[in-house]
């Protein structure tokens, strides 16, 4: 199992382990589900997903402004108010 899993974290695979009476299982690296949900908050709303959607239409097209944000010395901060629950 530990191989298999290292092989989850090279590769960036998912894991679906078949348990019975159909109550599946999904194994997946931490990063992967973290992405997972930051993907699903920021489209989690129809006006948020539209402009997410124009802004890399933008991006492709070349049609890009570059700022600097000053942010070197501050530390970065979460706005997320839960973590994961995470089982080991």
């Amino acid at each position: 199992m530990k191989e298999r899993l290292q092989e989850i974290e090279d590769d960036q695979d998912i894991l679906i382990l078949t348990g019975p009476k159909k109550r599946d299982f999904v194994v997946l690296t931490l990063e992967q589900y973290n992405a997972m949900e930051e993907t699903t908050h920021l489209m989690s709303s129809r006006t948020n997903t539209k402009r997410l959607l124009e802004s890399i239409g933008q991006d492709r097209a070349g049609n890009v402004t570059k700022h600097k944000l000053g942010l070197e010395n501050k530390p970065l901060q979460s706005r997320r108010k839960k973590k994961p629950k995470v089982r080991k």
